[in-house]
């Protein structure tokens, strides 16, 4: 049984993007005789300030306002007073906050604002929350601030080695520790999705398997696969100050005694057999269409007959509608490698040729948010 490759977890198309979560113009106001450009140039000068929202939560989060939140409701003066902080400049930077409805404003009995930070978001900044995005903050602050002011440079040399080679995007193992910690949230609806699919191919509840996660990072994606699959183990790859951090979830979640973490290279190291599954989850858009390549002649060795490899990415299909929402996260999302130093946003038609160097076929192609899952079997 195959899982079609129009598979849709998600719909992409039920409403309209806006270049913020809160529309900052209100093209209702524009008088019928403003001419197309000067409606332009509103609509693209919205895109350019898309810079203040990181700058008014990474600065809230470098304050420690968000914690503060977390206690309680607060009015300006009692969380400059917490946090040592101006009073005018906080309460500015708490209105900012407001605008991009990360906190809720309302007036106290005495007149003054008092803000709040919705419960669902305490986990959200919290830096040891399941879903915490403290990591992806870090991140922003260490590595994207700066890159993306290379981008033009970028551009003009092309990311390249001094031989003129494409190169892997490598970040350094201390920012790669904070990402990996900051990006949990992508998890739940991408398993839940591929745990149909596993599904549909005829997984069970109770059937025994194997799962290999290449670069399995905190190892969520196995670990909520364990979830699904009680009879499932897995092994995650990773390097050796990220292992630990895959262990300790592993206990955090209750499938600490079927989760493996192993300190591995990709590269020089044998991955193993009697592989079921083998998961890559945000890989391939970090490497060369030579070393995607590589990798899926690695991962099929170590393949049982009727195994699955799933590729969790942002799998470009120019097939599917050029203008979708996922196709344009994607095209984005490569903008974002090419400013950090390489990698791509690979189209479907890049992954079907891989595959069948590798000896192996496409056999579905889900949607979910942010993310495409590509599934394949041996041809």
């Amino acid at each position: 049984m195959t899982v079609p490759a129009t598979t849709a977890t998600t719909a992409t198309t039920a409403t309209t993007a806006s270049a913020n979560l809160t529309p900052l113009v209100d093209t209702t106001a524009f008088p019928e005789a403003v001419d197309g450009e000067v409606r332009a140039a509103h609509r693209l000068y919205e895109h350019l300030i898309g810079m203040w929202a990181p700058g008014v939560i990474e600065a809230a989060q470098d304050l420690g306002a968000f914690a503060a939140l977390t206690v309680g409701p607060a009015t300006a003066a009692q969380l400059a007073e917490v946090l040592d902080t101006d009073l005018r400049a906080t309460r500015v930077l708490l209105d900012g906050l407001y605008a991009y409805d990360v906190v809720e404003r309302s007036r106290g009995e005495d007149g003054q604002a008092v803000y709040t930070l919705p419960a669902e978001l305490h986990g959200v900044f919290a830096p040891d929350g399941l879903f915490s995005l403290a990591g992806k903050i870090g991140h922003d602050r260490n590595v994207a601030w700066n890159a993306w002011r290379r981008l033009a440079e970028n551009v003009r040399s092309g990311a390249r080695t001094a031989e003129g080679a494409q190169q892997l995007n490598q970040i350094s193992e201390e920012d790669y520790t904070s990402l990996v910690r900051g990006i949990n949230f992508w998890a739940p609806p991408i398993t839940r999705s591929l745990a149909g699919a596993l599904r549909e191919l005829g997984w069970t509840t109770g059937r025994s398997a194997t799962l290999l996660d290449v670069g399995c990072g905190t190892g969520i994606y196995s670990h909520l696969l364990l979830r699904e699959f009680p009879e499932l183990t897995a092994r995650g790859l990773d390097a050796e100050r990220i292992i630990p951090i895959a262990t300790r979830q592993a206990t955090q979640l209750g499938v600490a005694e079927r989760f493996q973490g192993e300190t591995v290279d990709f590269w020089s190291e044998d991955w193993g057999s009697g592989t079921d599954l083998a998961l890559f989850v945000n890989i391939f858009h970090l490497q060369t269409p030579e070393s995607a390549r590589e990798l899926l002649l690695k991962a099929v060795k170590g393949l049982t007959e009727d195994g699955v490899i799933a590729i969790a990415d942002h799998i470009v299909d120019e097939d599917g509608g050029e203008g979708s929402v996922q196709n344009k996260f994607f095209r984005l999302f490569a903008a974002s490698m090419l400013a950090t130093g390489g990698g791509d946003a690979f189209t479907v038609h890049d992954y079907d040729q891989w595959l069948a160097d590798a000896g192996l076929r496409r056999i579905g192609l889900l949607d979910t948010p942010m993310h495409r899952v590509l599934l394949a079997r041996r041809s």
